[in-house]
């Protein structure tokens, strides 16, 4: 083999047995059918149907495929049988599925030894030859692709002779006539689209082919799993069909497996006991939407259906509960669209990052959160009944249908049985008159309408029902500012005990809490009660945070002694008032932050920051500085959260209830007040959002808006330069006005002095007189010489003169002026 350089520098080759490790990628079939029916549905493609036969040519089984996109061109053609051309972009909200330029490559070489292509475009028509069985036959060690264009007149290129005589010699159509009946069977799906026949289809150790065509004449079906029972895994493990209907989770082209259409579904709203709850990573700004229900057709296929950029790669999923051996999670479906994620090159897996674990892992603790929730509402709904939720029978809460002709989805009455629909549905069928034409858009899908997460009762009842835990105290980061008198004191959290009607001093010792003087290391000074007793400041109330939901009628203010010593006592106590508004029977909380920090090498986790004293606004300042205040869950709650926020998330006593003792405790009307200022805090907060999503949409709109401004001179420069030229226009069309007037007033003069001649003429000829047309004759030889002005086309040397050829001349002449 001869070393190709370049510049000197030696190219790397390509084998032709990487064709088949580079299929090996595949190990299912049905993924290798799917890389070839995203090429027709990216965007560059932009086909609206797909078609997937089953077919014997010369007696071999052979696989087609067939679009009605805008075709590939012959630059295009030979990217596609290379190797890592991907230029795809997103169109129209449109967004490609293809990334690394191999999907062709590696999907048709898994179903079969050799391929060859077909395609029209507006222009061109081209074949191109993918093929293991030719490239074994010629013995090179180069990978070669013949590719032929043809014009529209049926000749091809003549650099494409060679090309030409090893695709009629290596493949399945051994004339041009049989090449040129395939690029016909193209135009009875469009003016343009791509065709794809593979043979040499790969076989089973029995000999036959890894699928099967007989069982259903309507499907293709995996031969290997046809003797399992359909109740042990899904459909679309086995049946191309069924695979089909879900590829998409927005469906958007028609896909005819063996001549019947493939009846594709929206998956996300197909379910029962549709909800949905908002994911937010800790590595993303933007929230994610996942969406439960019941599989309404089998209990046992559930899990979480992935997809990234509409298409499926992962499907049932099962996560958290639903690996257990007992029955919680059975039939529940999740449904997410993981951008984020970075897909494997077959598109059938996510790489196995700590993106894709904690996602996988806070999706098994939103689907437990899903399944206590509705469990909860079933109970409630109905106590006496013994039918457990998963064994009920269930219908989809919603119908949605595609049009067949426009494509688009429209939403039938709750409760249509979708199975009894026509074959061919159209818009015009439609039971709502607002959707009942192919002209009018989409309905808008619950998503794009609301995307707040659904209520979660059973967590919240839950939450509050748990209880405070006296060995741990919640904590809550508020850093002390700088020029602060208590700058520079460490303070470690007092334990909650409630307070009597006798003096502090009579608490025991071990509820007391140490301080640590800036500078002094890990030497600590124990409070005693002695110290405390001696402190003549009352104790201050507990400030709770599930009551920052509410909004504050006044501002509470922090009061410091201007005395040194009643500092010094504040210091050394730990029950000094943090605000003097209001007093309840409760000891006060002293609010620290533990941060790991590297010293000398070693990592030391004890190390505490300066913090001090803080009011309640503060305090609210640094809730919202740190996102915990989140409308769809408790603040207080880890579920839900990631691994990052779990861990962070502990400083504010996560899980815990803040009840202090006496009537909070006892008093269940106060926790309703607390439960409704809860749900205050959390429409005030979607309100805030959406408020910003209003602005962030304002703001796109006025960027829009200045970008037009800034062409105004530009148009109205245009605008002056049209003007100009419809004054020029309309001053030309006065000037040929007014010539054809003139023209027509000596049309009507010689019209009458033809006639007038013509009876002159005819009198002198009865009189036997005779006579000459010399006149007219020169008449009409003024009136060429003035009609050769206006056509100049008009030769008056080839004129007839005697004829009434120069009169019907210019009545055209006229007839176009005016």
């Amino acid at each position: 083999m001869a070393t190709q350089r370049h510049r000197g520098i030696p190219l790397s080759s390509l084998s032709p047995k990487f064709l088949y490790t580079n299929s090996t990628s595949h190990t299912w079939p049905f993924s290798a059918i799917a890389e070839l029916i995203d090429n027709a549905y990216d965007p560059d493609v932009r086909a609206k149907r797909f078609w997937i036969d089953w077919t014997q040519i010369k007696g071999l089984d052979c696989l087609s495929f067939m679009d009605n996109g805008t075709g590939l061109s012959r630059d295009r053609m030979h990217k596609m049988l290379s190797f890592g051309f991907s230029n795809k972009k997103e169109v129209r909200g449109h967004i490609p599925v293809g990334v690394y330029g191999n999907g062709f490559k590696s999907g048709s070489m898994r179903l079969g030894k050799d391929a060859i292509v077909f395609t029209k475009t507006k222009d061109t028509m081209s074949v191109g030859l993918l093929s293991q069985s030719y490239l074994a036959a010629i013995k090179v060690q180069q990978l070669l692709v013949p590719i032929i264009t043809f014009r529209r007149d049926g000749q091809n290129f003549p650099e494409d002779a060679a090309s030409l005589q090893a695709i009629l010699k290596h493949s399945l159509f051994n004339t041009e006539r049989e090449l040129f009946s395939e690029l016909r069977a193209i135009s009875a799906a469009g003016r343009t689209g791509t065709r794809i026949i593979i043979w040499n289809l790969r076989k089973t150790t029995s000999g036959e082919t890894e699928f099967d065509f007989d069982v259903d004449k309507c499907d293709i079906r995996i031969r290997t799993s046809l003797n399992a029972s359909e109740t042990s895994s899904p459909a679309s493990d086995y049946s191309l069909r069924a695979y089909c209907s879900i590829l998409y989770l927005r469906p958007r082209m028609q896909i005819n497996i063996r001549g019947k259409r493939v009846r594709t579904q929206l998956i996300s709203k197909g379910l029962a006991y549709i909800a949905n709850d908002i994911y937010r990573p800790s590595f993303l700004s933007q929230r994610i939407q996942i969406t439960f229900g019941f599989n309404t057709k089998s209990k046992e296929h559930c899990g979480i259906m992935m997809y990234h950029k509409n298409r499926l790669i992962k499907a049932f999923v099962q996560v958290g509960c639903q690996r257990k051996a007992d029955k919680k999670g059975a039939g529940v479906i999740g449904i997410i669209e993981c951008n984020f994620l970075q897909p494997t090159h077959n598109k059938q897996d996510f790489d196995d990052t700590d993106k894709y674990r904690k996602t996988i892992h806070n999706l098994g603790i939103k689907l437990e959160e899903y399944w206590n929730e509705v469990w909860f509402r079933h109970k409630n709904e109905d106590p006496e009944c013994t039918i457990p939720i998963e064994d009920t029978k269930k219908v989809p809460d919603q119908s949605w249908v595609q049009c067949d002709s426009c494509l688009k989805w429209r939403r039938l009455p709750d409760g249509t049985d979708c199975s009894l629909l026509p074959e061919r549905w159209l818009c015009n069928m439609n039971p709502d008159p607002q959707f009942r034409s192919c002209h009018v858009e989409e309905e808008l899908e619950e998503q794009e309408e609301d995307q707040r997460s659904y209520p979660k009762p059973y967590k919240r009842q839950r939450k509050n029902s748990k209880p405070l835990r006296e060995d741990k105290v919640p904590v809550i980061q508020v850093p002390a500012q700088a020029g602060h008198p208590l700058a520079g004191v460490r303070v470690s959290t007092v334990a909650w005990q409630p307070l009597s009607s006798a003096p502090f001093s009579t608490a025991q010792p071990d509820t007391l809490s140490t301080v640590h003087r800036s500078g002094d290391g890990d030497h600590a000074d124990v409070v005693t009660p002695a110290e405390i007793q001696r402190s003549s400041v009352n104790p201050s109330p507990v400030v709770d945070p599930r009551s920052l939901s509410s909004p504050r009628p006044r501002r509470k203010q922090t009061i410091l002694p201007e005395n040194p010593t009643e500092m010094d006592a504040m210091v050394t106590a730990p029950h000094l008032p943090v605000t003097s508004v209001t007093q309840t029977n409760c000891k006060p909380v002293i609010f620290e932050k533990r941060r790991s920090t590297e010293q000398g090498g070693t990592q030391n986790l004890n190390v505490r920051e300066n913090w001090g004293m803080v009011t309640e606004d503060k305090m609210m300042e640094a809730f919202e500085r740190h996102k915990w205040l989140r409308p769809d869950e408790d603040w207080y709650g880890t579920e839900g959260l990631s691994e990052e926020e779990t861990e962070d998330a502990s400083f504010f006593g996560a899980g815990e209830t803040f009840e202090p003792e006496g009537k909070i405790k006892d008093g269940a009307p106060q926790q309703e007040v607390q439960k409704e200022l809860s749900e205050t805090m959390q429409v005030t907060a979607l309100e805030r959002d959406t408020c910003r999503n209003q602005i962030q949409e304002l703001q796109l709109e006025l960027q829009k808006l200045r970008q037009q401004c800034g062409n105004v001179d530009t148009w109205r420069t245009q605008c002056n330069q049209l003007k100009s030229k419809m004054e020029g226009l309309e001053k030309e069309k006065a000037r040929l006005s007014s010539l054809c007037e003139a023209l027509r007033t000596e049309l009507g003069g010689l019209r009458e002095n033809t006639n007038r001649r013509r009876e002159e003429t005819e009198v002198r000829t009865l009189d036997g007189a005779g006579g000459s047309d010399e006149e007219l004759r020169r008449l009409r030889r003024n009136v060429g010489r003035l009609l050769a002005s206006f056509v100049p086309a008009l030769d008056l040397k080839r004129v007839d003169y005697d004829s009434d050829v120069i009169d019907v001349i210019l009545d055209q002449v006229l007839r176009e002026v005016t």
